[in-house]
């Protein structure tokens, strides 16, 4: 086997025990929460505040590995961080629900960046080639399918207890292959800074054209992703039918970014497109749904717009952004779709739930989606121009 083979398998093993520990723990928190108590209301001003503190926390990890020249080293004590504090998170909800909840910004804080921090690792190790990027990425939208599949069905069989034992199975094997994988160091030509100035990335102009793109779309499907469980149960599903909505919107995910390698052949501006497309049919699914099977081809869209922008959205970053402040720009795209975005939109999405019903935030997101579209729609018709801007 080769070297290039090994370190391909490696970092794939890397990246689906990863993205499963955030399956087990991040992809069912909220419900847990939900069965200690908390209200949709809350919960939604809590998620709010998690993102925001995900928000500070890419600036501050993305900086470090900027500073530093490094994602290992950072990658590892932000990972050990995430996996205690989801721990004692979870513990400690059925004691005090309140200092629990406390808690979980400080985890956004430490996880939050930790899948930029892996992936710009990944192409920096990879020497940026998109084929053996999509493919180890890929397997870690199927380790976060196949482990929302099982610890979905195995809540609804046993009960929440197998959250810990998955978070720890996950956990153990994630630190000792991060601690054996290589890192490439940086070019020659990327400067040692003391200080990460984010606000040059504002200069860049077909990186901020496509973060606006982000935030929008962020914004329109934060409230549906991050309370899925609300929508689901108001079509008469479980949190056995939310882990197969995972398992099967995550698998299609993995085989577009398994893909990006061919995909890479059309340009970045209409692969905007198709994100903004594949996201706005998962908008009038959700909101013409009558069962469950509905809502999970509505996640099986939403999840093709995230497999088509994630290997885009790199692809972009690494051609336009200076090499000092790759690792945060990384980090901003990422938390400007996830994090930012879903600061706003979660803040009233709980109250939309509690008073206009479950699918009322999918109305809105039909409205919100409409710019993005016309705005991905634009760079593809502004011809020669736009297109040399984000290429």
């Amino acid at each position: 086997m080769s070297r290039e083979s090994r370190t391909v398998i490696g970092f794939s093993l890397l990246d689906g025990l990863y993205w499963a520990f955030y399956a087990v723990f991040v992809g069912f928190i909220a419900t847990y929460l939900l069965a200690c108590g908390i209200s949709n209301s809350i919960l939604s001003i809590l998620l709010a505040v998690f993102m925001a503190c995900s928000f500070a926390g890419a600036f501050f990890w993305g900086g470090l590995c900027d500073r530093h020249h490094t994602n290992k080293k950072v990658f590892l004590p932000e990972f050990i961080g995430s996996v205690i504090l989801s721990l004692i998170i979870f513990f400690l909800a059925k004691v005090n629900l309140w200092i629990a909840a406390g808690l979980y910004p400080l985890f956004g804080f430490f996880s939050a960046p930790l899948g930029s921090n892996l992936d710009a690792w990944m192409i920096k190790r990879f020497h940026k080639d998109a084929g053996m990027y999509g493919k180890a990425r890929a397997v870690g939208s199927f380790g976060y399918a196949a482990a929302a599949l099982v610890i979905g069905l195995l809540i609804v069989q046993v009960g929440y207890i197998v959250m810990p034992i998955g978070i720890v199975i996950c956990a153990v094997p994630v630190a000792l292959l991060a601690s054996a994988m290589k890192e490439d160091p940086y070019p020659q030509t990327c400067e040692h800074i003391e200080h990460v100035n984010a606000s040059a990335l504002l200069k860049i102009r077909p990186y901020i054209y496509m973060i606006v793109i982000l935030f929008l779309t962020g914004l329109a499907c934060a409230p549906i992703n991050n309370l899925k469980i609300v929508i689901m149960q108001s079509v008469g599903g479980d949190v056995g039918m939310l882990g197969i909505d995972s398992f099967i919107g995550t698998t299609i995910q993995a085989v577009f970014i398994f893909a990006s390698g061919r995909l890479k052949r059309i340009p970045p501006y209409v692969r905007l497109i198709m994100m903004t497309m594949f996201a706005l049919f998962d908008m009038v699914l959700i909101v013409t749904a009558g069962s469950p099977v509905m809502v999970i081809i509505g996640s099986v869209m939403w999840n093709a717009s995230y497999g088509v922008m994630l290997p885009t959205v790199r692809e972009i970053t690494e051609k336009n952004v200076h090499g000092a402040l790759k690792n945060t720009a990384h980090a901003m795209a990422d938390a400007v779709y996830s994090s930012f975005a879903g600061i706003v939109a979660l803040i009233y999405s709980g109250f939309m739930m509690d008073s206009f019903g479950a699918r009322s935030v999918a109305v809105l997101g039909m409205v919100i989606m409409i710019l993005p579209t016309v705005m991905a729609f634009f760079a593809l018709f502004q011809g020669r121009k736009t297109r040399g801007d984000v290429n």
